[in-house]
């Protein structure tokens, strides 16, 4: 939407969200009467979306249906939206994040003095994990003294009666499985008039946890896939298809047997007194799954066609991430995401990691067919297949032909294969003059080929040896050689990715024996906040930016390599404000005197102050010597977002924090600003939903309880807002809102 529609569009979505706050509900009609807005199909979109998500937070359950009878034009961007809008609340509702450390409750005497009640039967040892809808919590059962996983509904929260009907369809579903590598349940009972269950306790950590250090081996992928698939196929013999298969939703037993668990979003297919019509506890319409690992039809919102293919397919695609280390299909956002899983065909798992044996690949892309009946007809004949390929037998699956990959490829894109098939005309006319000279710079392609693939391979087997600073030299090299010849830019995706998991690896050992002072990740975040709440009529708000930035750079060490990201980081903050103040000449200059620094992003910075200051010719040498480095693409988004930010630009900048938390969740200072955003585009709840989580990471940040008190304010909760207000005056007693 143009600037200048958007400035209109403000005032009657904070005049719609105002009313509806104190129990008026004006219809979109009377909101964009006067407006030359009225017939603009954009607002009237945004202003039906907003008061959908207003209608939410009373409780209600509004359809697409209510509002395409008064603009059938805006039907299918309604369906569109209310699919992201859905996917993003199933996704919170369902995924339970497991804690960093057990988060210890009190003993039994201790509870008991305090006012913290126990379950009837079950004493609760600590927490294991929280989620949008509840907790679970390591319990002991009295009675027959053994240790189970307690999921029970938040405390203090009041769920909706659908959510009920989900809990209690997941007890039902899990307890119609009886099989090793299913997660138990032992008894379903209720307590302060919610339900609750016991579940058997699986301590080893989830699939999600062991993807963040390294992909599998090429056997191991099999072997984990292969069990996980026999598991499912239980499930599908009892008429329970799962529909939400996830790194998240597999656990490890503390001797490494694998179990699946979450079974809050399964289809029962047939009731066990007879009635065949399937049912589940989620509204028509919906979006059933987490996003980035929906089947197409899942992602179409067909539900119909959701059936035990749908779970192959997401079999398929924990195997396709075991291997590689990422997920088949992911973009900047949530109906990007979706648009890709029904419309694109996944990029070859080896060409991320050349060596899974092609018989693996098949198995996985096999799995991933668009078309379900094109998959495996079970997941048992994914499993036996799976068998085949570890006992070194010839599998049943066959590779997609080449005639059936270029097919659709021209399918996706013809205006790309028409300008092809001209060249390829034009080629043939003079193939016979310069047949010497293919031969030739095939063989010399291919000579750096074997190179960078023996890079890759010695960085893959020092990251095995935990030798993070070797590998990460080896894909560096591996990369220098990607980027000096075209031919190879097919590498450039997976040589970056390796790239960066090494340099993450490396960082974390190199931050491990640093040993950095405790408080030095506040002062840091702190200098980062302090940056984006600038005030351009208060100089003095630079100054505290300045100060902040200074306060942290007092506890890193110059001289030590081991701190050299962290000072980078800061000394580019601090320039950049610099830049705020007085411009781009002192902005160099600071940059100027650490000059020991190299990264591309350094050197980007570098080029953007003297293309202002009219040094083209340096600039241009800057930017050379940028284009050296690997991309460090999580953190250009997170200084483009704070640049936003400092812009107003809140919308852009909660799309810069939402794709770096799609890669990395825990980034405190991400989902912090994010908040801020949401907070700023009155949207208050989304805002206080990311401002919990960030103070359940950082207890102690005063600005976390600040802005919550204000979404308290503005969802007309006055009592919350006093006590985060009062907790951040508590830990920032000089005024925490200056």
């Amino acid at each position: 939407m143009p600037e200048r529609m958007q400035d209109l569009l403000e005032p009657i979505l904070d005049r719609q969200s105002q009313a509806w706050l104190t129990g008026s509900s004006p219809s979109i009609e009377e909101l964009l009467e006067g407006s030359p807005l009225r017939h603009d199909p954009e607002a009237q979109l945004d202003v039906i979306y907003n008061e959908i998500v207003l209608r939410e937070e009373r409780g209600e359950q509004p359809t697409v249906d209510e509002y395409a009878h008064r603009y059938p034009h805006l039907r299918r961007e309604l369906e569109q939206h209310l699919e992201v809008h859905r996917a993003l609340g199933e996704e919170m509702l369902t995924q339970t994040t497991p804690l960093q450390g057990p988060e210890t409750l009190p003993d039994a005497k201790a509870a008991q003095h305090g006012g913290l009640k126990q379950p009837p039967g079950y004493e609760l040892l600590h927490l294991l994990g929280r989620g949008g809808m509840g907790v679970v919590y390591k319990a002991r059962q009295r009675t027959l003294r053994r240790h189970v996983a307690l999921k029970m509904f938040e405390p203090g929260r009041v769920p909706s009666s659908r959510e009920i009907m989900r809990f209690r369809s997941e007890a039902e579903a899990i307890a119609r499985l009886q099989h090793p590598n299913i997660v138990q349940i032992f008894e379903i009972s209720e307590w302060n008039d919610l339900p609750f269950l016991a579940l058997e306790l699986a301590e080893g950590g989830t699939l999600a946890q062991r993807l963040q250090k390294l992909p599998f081996t090429p056997r191991a992928a099999a072997e984990l896939v292969e069990t996980l698939a026999r598991a499912v196929h239980h499930a599908h013999e009892n008429d329970i298809v799962h529909r939400d298969l996830k790194p998240a939703n597999v656990l490890f037993a503390a001797d490494g047997t694998p179990k699946v668990t979450d079974f809050g979003l399964a289809k029962i297919l047939q009731d066990p007194d007879g009635d065949d019509t399937p049912r589940d506890a989620t509204r028509t319409g919906e979006p059933i799954g987490t996003p980035r690992y929906m089947s197409p039809e899942q992602a179409a919102g067909q539900h119909e066609l959701v059936s035990v293919s749908s779970d192959v397919y997401a079999l398929g695609t924990l195997l396709y991430e075991c291997l590689t280390g990422q997920v088949p299909f992911v973009a900047a956002s949530v109906i990007e995401t979706l648009q890709r899983i029904r419309h694109e065909e996944p990029l070859s798992p080896r060409r991320f990691q050349t060596t899974i044996p092609r018989d693996l690949e098949t198995i996985c892309l096999n799995c991933l067919h668009k078309e379900p009946s094109r998959r495996y007809l079970s997941a048992l004949a994914l499993a036996g297949d799976l068998r085949r390929f570890i006992d070194g037998k010839p599998i049943t699956a066959r590779p997609t032909p080449t005639w059936e990959r270029g097919w659709k490829w021209c399918r996706r894109r013809p205006t790309h294969a028409a300008l092809i098939a001209v060249s390829l005309l034009l080629m043939i006319s003079g193939v016979a003059g310069a047949a010497i000279w293919e031969r030739r710079e095939q063989q010399r392609v291919a000579t750096t080929r074997s190179e960078v693939e023996a890079l890759m391979t010695e960085g893959q087997q020092a990251l095995i040896r935990q030798d993070d600073d070797i590998a990460e030299a080896k894909f560096r090299d591996a990369w220098i050689k990607v980027q000096g010849e075209p031919a190879l830019r097919d590498y450039q995706t997976g040589v970056a990715g390796w790239l960066d998991h090494s340099r993450r690896a490396a960082n974390r050992q190199r931050w491990k024996q640093r040993v950095p002072p405790r408080e030095y990740d506040e002062l840091r975040d702190e200098a980062m906040f302090q940056s984006v709440l600038l005030d351009p009529r208060r100089p003095e708000s630079v100054r505290a930016a300045r100060e902040a930035v200074a306060a942290a750079l007092q506890l890193t060490l110059p001289d030590d390599p081991a701190w050299r990201q962290e000072r980078e980081r800061l000394i580019l903050l601090d320039a950049d404000l610099l830049h705020f103040e007085a411009g781009a000449a002192p902005a160099l200059a600071r940059l100027e005197v650490t000059a020991d620094f190299s990264s591309r992003l350094y050197h980007t910075r570098k080029a953007s102050f003297l293309d202002q200051l009219g040094r083209k010719a340096e600039a241009a040498r800057e930017r050379e010597r940028a284009e050296r480095f690997p991309p460090d693409e999580n953190t250009t988004r997170f200084l483009e977002g704070m640049d936003r930010i400092r812009k107003r630009d809140f919308a852009g900048a909660a799309v810069a924090f939402e794709t770096i938390l799609d890669v990395e969740p825990e980034h405190f200072t991400a989902r912090l600003f994010q908040a801020l955003c949401s907070l700023n585009q009155n949207r208050p709840s989304e805002a206080r939903v990311g401002l919990t989580a960030c103070i359940a990471q950082r207890p102690r940040f005063a600005w976390c309880y600040l802005f919550r008190g204000q979404c308290a304010e503005k969802l007309a909760n006055p009592a919350a807002a006093k006590r985060d207000f009062e907790r951040a005056a508590e830990l920032r007693p000089l005024d925490p809102g200056r």
